[in-house]
Order: structure tokens, then C-alpha cells, then sequence
């Protein structure tokens, strides 16, 4: 359960990095706008197709440290960095979900 403005803002930033958007397309190289830094193509992301809120809650249970979830995900895989663009490829796998503190701060690749 989120308590305050740090634990939503934690969350929105795994969101953002690592949720697979409810809304508009789940092609990569839209996708990959919104994690990527000004002027720098990151090599490789993955989306997982949970909600944030079982992500939290799969945290909640492990303080600190990982916890390993089996989930449908999109791994977007760098194809040219200029423009920056994108393989998608859709797949069932265990992740490594990194917890600080009860909340996720890393997906591992």
C-alpha cells in the first residue's frame, strides 16, 4: 500500500521504467521515449505486463532484497542508436525485482 509522496513517487518511476502502459501502443520505440535520457538510447528495457500495485505488494513482503516473479513481459532490445530504435519481443520469464524499503527500484535484466 502506498503511505506517502516518497512511496508514490518510487512507484511511478518503476512505473514508468518498467510497467507495461494500459493505454496506447506496446511497440518499443514508442515505449522507449518515456525511459530513455535526453541524447542516449538505453540498450535494453523491460516492461512487465503486472500492475504497480502488485509489484508494491510482491515488495511489501520482502523489505530488502529480490524477490522473483513470473510474469508476461516485453523486452525492448536497442537496434540503432541514431534514432534510437527498437526489436520488441514478447515472452514468459522469472524477473528479479529489486525491494529498498518494501518498494521495487530495479527490474533485472
Amino acid at each position: 500500500m502506498l503511505c506517502n509522496n516518497r512511496d508514490t513517487a518510487f512507484a511511478k518511476y518503476f512505473k514508468r521504467k518498467h510497467i507495461l502502459p494500459r493505454k496506447g501502443s506496446h511497440d518499443c520505440n514508442n515505449m522507449m521515449i518515456n525511459v530513455n535520457e535526453i541524447n542516449q538510447c538505453k540498450s535494453i528495457n523491460t516492461f512487465m505486463k503486472d500492475k504497480v500495485t502488485l509489484v508494491v505488494a510482491l515488495c511489501s513482503t520482502k523489505k530488502n532484497g529480490f524477490v522473483t516473479h513470473k510474469s508476461d513481459v516485453i523486452d525492448c532490445i536497442m537496434i540503432s542508436s541514431k534514432p534510437c530504435s527498437y526489436q520488441t519481443l514478447t515472452l514468459r520469464k522469472n524477473k528479479r525485482i529489486k525491494c529498498e524499503n518494501g518498494l521495487p527500484v530495479h527490474l533485472e535484466a
